[in-house]
């Protein structure tokens, strides 16, 4: 996902940032994380500041005013709590042209999109989880295939990470 995004973002925006939201978060330094972000796709070098002391205040003018009148796109990923975007919603411009993505797996965080921009993934097939799982943890193996002596135990792995790629 994320190579695909850093691709394609640049086709229908000016600016853009994906950023990985750890459950235990500080919103200084997810601020910071933010304008990190977007500095990665600052092709003009309009955000180059320092921000290693900044406090809350500072760091939303910065985003604020980066992004005042640009188009752009924001993933929030793996958010684990409706607060998170109360706390900092106010960095946002209201008159942009932006788009947010957030994926998190509670339910009550998708529910701060609007309906019909939830969109609800289902865990993966057995065999899906299985393919997978083998292609991941023995990738060194031509074929990508379990060893016959780890099948018990890799296919209860498998079975108790309930068809989550994330687990898996």
């Amino acid at each position: 996902w994320l190579h695909m995004f850093t691709t394609l973002w640049k086709v229908d925006f000016d600016s853009a940032a994906w950023i990985t939201v750890s459950k235990a978060y500080q919103v200084e330094d997810l601020l910071k994380q933010i304008i990190r972000g977007f500095q990665k796709s600052d092709l003009k070098g309009e955000l180059r500041v320092d921000i290693i002391d900044m406090e809350k205040r500072s760091l939303v003018e910065i985003i604020r005013d980066y992004l005042h009148g640009k188009s752009y796109v924001l993933v929030l990923d793996d958010v684990w709590g409706v607060d998170i975007w109360f706390k900092i919603r106010d960095a946002f411009p209201t008159n942009s042209t932006s788009r947010f993505i957030i994926t998190s797996r509670i339910h009550e965080v998708a529910l701060l999109a609007n309906g019909n921009c939830i969109i609800e993934l289902k865990p993966l097939e057995a065999h899906h989880s299985w393919e997978l799982f083998c292609k991941e943890a023995f990738w060194k193996n031509e074929n990508k295939m379990c060893p016959l002596e780890l099948n018990n135990l890799a296919q209860r792995f498998v079975d108790k990470c309930n068809g989550l790629p994330l687990a898996l």
